[in-house]
C-alpha cells in the first residue's frame, strides 16, 4: 500500500489503515482484530454534571448510558488493549467527579486489559485516580493515535 493512501475499503466491507485490518463498529468504536485494539473517542463521561455546574440542567443518564455502550462494544470483541482517543470526560474534573458506581463499573471494564487515555481537548489531564496510562500520542503499529490532528499531519 502507498503511503498516501491511508485506509482502502476490502470486500469484506472491513477498512485496511496502514496495512492494518479494522471494523467499525456501528457504535462508532474501531477495532483492530489483530491487534487485539479498540480505539473509542470523545465519550464525554459526566457531562451532565459538567453542565449542571454551570446550571444548565439535563438528565443525569449520560453517564451511564454511555458506560453501556462501552459495556457492550468491549463485550462483543474482547480486546486487549482499549485506547480511548480524547474527551473521555466532559471536563478536566470530571473522572472526580464519577459517582462512585460509575467508578467501580469503569475499573471493572477495564480490569485484565492495557488501558490507555489520549488526552483531549475536554481532559487534558490524567482521569482522577483510574488505572491506565494517559499520553499526548500513542503509536501502535505504524499508526499515531491523537485527539487533534498534528500540526505536521500530511494530507491523505
Amino acid at each position: 500500500m502507498n503511503e498516501h493512501a491511508a485506509h482502502r475499503r476490502s470486500f469484506s466491507g472491513d477498512i485496511v489503515v496502514a496495512d492494518n485490518a479494522a471494523v467499525c463498529d456501528p457504535s462508532g468504536a474501531l477495532y483492530f482484530p489483530e491487534l487485539g485494539l479498540l480505539v473509542v473517542s470523545d465519550l464525554h463521561l459526566e457531562k451532565g454534571s459538567s453542565l449542571a455546574r454551570r446550571g444548565r440542567l439535563m438528565p443525569p443518564y449520560d453517564t451511564a448510558a454511555t458506560l453501556l455502550r462501552l459495556q457492550s462494544v468491549l463485550a462483543t470483541y474482547a480486546p486487549r488493549i482499549v485506547l480511548s482517543l480524547g474527551d473521555s470526560f466532559h471536563d478536566g474534573e470530571g473522572a472526580a467527579r464519577l459517582p462512585a458506581a460509575f467508578r467501580v463499573q469503569l475499573e471493572a471494564l477495564m480490569l485484565g486489559r492495557e488501558w490507555i487515555w489520549v488526552a483531549g481537548n475536554h481532559d487534558p489531564d490524567v482521569p482522577a485516580d483510574l488505572p491506565g496510562s494517559c499520553v499526548q500520542e500513542s503509536a501502535i503499529a505504524g499508526l499515531a493515535f491523537r485527539h487533534e490532528p498534528s500540526r505536521n499531519a500530511v494530507p491523505g
